[in-house]
């Protein structure tokens, strides 16, 4: 039986409720730091942010010990953060999936005394933050950060689309809001009938992507020289389109013998599927963190994206900030940034040929190049995270306002 909400008519927030409602936020998700994607990148800018505004906040996650990466000091020092044990999955291993027992949640929860709960993933420890929130009548807000269905046909999954849309329609029936980060995702879900939706977009912290980072000594110590230097910044899985993007190294390399060379950042399971491919020009470094990170987006000349299945693409927007044009596909939440012949140059999703060529495009004109350039910084830089997650935060009050039932069960 799926349970749907109908609409909610919002009527104005009080001052009062944003200027004296203490918050306390529990957050349940199984992608967390140090695992690296956007969503991570989101939830712990999130954290920063929540602290400046001395909002309580607590993560439920996985527990990614094994990985090497040390926790931030201040989850910490502040408590912050509660992992409990997962597994790992073959077809995402950076990836954990945690399921704890009721007991664990509840006992940690209801310590901490949550006036809302904000779910993050739809698996695993997700589902278990729906349980709890069902079971104390707390306000439950959602957030879907991935088009799973569109996944499963790069992955040879598609006769699960059926069982996958049910149960994620299943699954959001219960939130009070569900969040997507871009149009493209709303219009998508709200064609498929989801309710009560909403957008938390994506911002970027222009101080950590920049010109600045620009670095002649990495090109040279990544071998590019003066070489044309293509990038690609995002896990190597089937899904991201990366097909393409090999089909697009084979023609340059045919059409343009030494004069172009590709980075590969991130990891993932399509890595073996680019090493075999022979490509002598093509680099590979890994996940890269921090100041490494920067300086490889600022040090290229162009940004290859041929992902059409991104709900947001974080990737794109730090490679703008960084002064690099992007060439990308027409399809997906990229659409809310990238306008074509503006920042970026679009092909339609998974046309080889056109992505090519748009590729070649920026290569051969300085001129197209830097016009688009110029206009990728100017988009970055009107993305900017405080205001987003100021309009999170009127989602959260939105939700409470509604809910004064819970806020004198809390006080009783």
């Amino acid at each position: 039986m799926w349970f749907l909400h109908s609409f909610v008519i919002i009527k104005p927030v009080s001052q009062r409720l944003r200027e004296e409602c203490k918050m306390k936020i529990a957050y349940f998700t199984d992608t967390f730091t140090p695992e690296i994607n956007g969503v991570t990148n989101t939830l712990n800018k999130l954290s920063h942010y929540l602290e400046t505004k001395e909002i309580q906040h607590a993560f439920f996650t996985a527990d990614y010990s094994n990985s090497g990466v040390k926790e931030p000091d201040v989850f910490t020092r502040m408590k912050r953060v509660h992992r409990f044990p997962g597994v790992k999955l073959s077809i995402s291993p950076e990836s954990c999936l945690a399921f704890p027992k009721k007991s664990e949640i509840a006992g940690l929860c209801d310590d901490f005394a949550p006036d809302l709960v904000h779910v993050t993933t739809e698996f695993g420890i997700g589902y278990k933050g729906v349980k709890y929130a069902i079971s104390r009548g707390a306000p439950l807000i959602m957030s879907s950060h991935t088009d799973f269905c569109s996944y499963l046909k790069y992955h040879n999954l598609n006769a699960l689309e059926p069982a996958v849309e049910k149960y994620l329609k299943w699954f959001y029936s219960f939130s009070e809001k569900t969040l997507v980060p871009s149009k493209h995702s709303l219009e998508r879900l709200n064609r498929k009938g989801y309710k009560n939706l909403g957008i938390w977009s994506r911002g970027i912290d222009t101080s950590r992507f920049n010109t600045g980072f620009k670095s002649t000594e990495l090109r040279n110590k990544l071998g590019a020289g003066d070489k044309f230097v293509f990038l690609y910044v995002g896990r190597l899985s089937p899904e991201k389109g990366l097909y393409m993007l090999l089909h697009a190294i084979r023609e340059i390399n045919r059409l343009f013998p030494e004069r172009a060379v590709f980075v590969f950042t991130g990891d993932g399971p399509y890595a073996d599927n680019i090493r075999q491919a022979g490509l002598e020009n093509v680099i590979m470094t890994g996940f890269k963190r921090g100041r490494d990170l920067s300086e490889i987006y600022a040090s290229c000349d162009c940004f290859a994206f041929p992902s059409g299945t991104e709900t947001f693409g974080n990737t794109a927007l730090e490679a703008m900030a960084s002064g690099l044009p992007v060439v990308g596909v027409a399809n997906g939440g990229v659409v809310d940034f990238l306008t074509h012949n503006y920042n970026s140059l679009l092909s339609g999703d998974g046309d080889e040929n056109a992505f090519t060529e748009n590729l070649i495009s920026i290569m051969e004109s300085e001129m197209l190049r830097n016009e688009l350039s110029k206009n990728a910084v100017k988009t970055a830089l009107s993305r900017d995270w405080d205001g987003i997650f100021n309009s999170l935060i009127e989602d959260y009050a939105d939700l409470l306002e509604r809910r004064p039932a819970f806020e004198r069960k809390r006080a009783s």
